[in-house]
């Protein structure tokens, strides 16, 4: 978040006004720079267009002034910053394929612990798949890691932040690992050969122009570059599926292709 690109919590609050083109010329500039950086939001957007339509389909007939005074009361809660609690970022539709049989176990595992946290998700897809990792994360990951799994950190680039790699898929083409981030740190800059998908555990930690907290989802495209930073005054913990691996900018590309 900068001076003139708002926080995800403001872009949501100002998509009825973007919607309805009510917005003064900063605004509607902030918010199209914010959706240009930001794919949950991209996705809110999204979604946020498409309820009208859908609603529309759901009701037969009219609405009854009940419903109708229901969703402008839901729609003034976004605009004053009401938002539920729980997570913000989800996964984009497409990614709950993975829970399906034949589908990436290492997403798989990440859709899962996010339906731990959100009941939002776990209301739509069921509660049965849910993991809940509670007050020790680190010991309740275990448990769902290979057999003999040992952790072993490696420090290599990331400006005081740690990596275990916990699985990797059969053609070793992508891992999952979790990295973790003390409270003001940041990871050095760098770019993507393939797509990444982070999941944060615990702590807070600002990704570009949205921050993320735990049960958190986003998802990165290959060739995105970022430096994600931890929020002051705790550890920060991330569960991170990554494809074809990173490559830091500066000195830190002496390292090559990190995996």
């Amino acid at each position: 978040m900068t001076l003139l690109i708002p926080s995800c919590e403001r872009v949501v609050a100002l998509l009825t006004e973007y919607e309805e083109g009510a917005l003064g010329p900063l605004d509607w500039l902030g918010v199209k720079l914010h959706l240009a950086l930001c794919p949950p939001c991209q996705g809110f957007l999204d979604t946020f267009g498409r309820a009208p339509a859908l609603l529309r389909r759901a009701w037969d007939d009219a609405p009854t002034p009940v419903a109708e005074h229901a969703l402008s009361g839901a729609l003034s809660a976004l605009r004053e910053g009401h938002l539920p609690q729980g997570p913000r970022h989800h996964p984009e539709p497409g990614s709950w394929t993975a829970l399906e049989p034949g589908g990436d176990p290492l997403l798989a595992l990440l859709l899962r612990i996010h339906l731990g946290y959100c009941a939002g998700c776990r209301s739509a897809r069921g509660e049965q798949a849910a993991i809940v990792l509670g007050k020790d994360p680190l010991a309740a990951l275990e448990s769902h890691l290979p057999a003999g799994f040992r952790w072993s950190w490696s420090s290599l680039g990331l400006g005081g932040g740690q990596v275990a790699r916990l699985m990797r898929t059969a053609d070793q083409g992508a891992v999952l690992s979790l990295a973790k981030l003390q409270g003001g740190r940041c990871v050095p800059r760098h770019d993507h050969l393939g797509p990444e998908v982070s999941l944060l555990l615990c702590g807070g930690l600002q990704d570009g122009p949205a921050h993320l907290a735990p049960g958190d989802w986003i998802a990165h495209d290959p060739g995105h570059l970022h430096a994600p930073e931890a929020d002051p005054g705790g550890e920060c913990l991330a569960l991170v599926f990554l494809e074809g691996g990173i490559r830091f900018e500066g000195w830190r590309s002496l390292f090559g292709v990190v995996r």
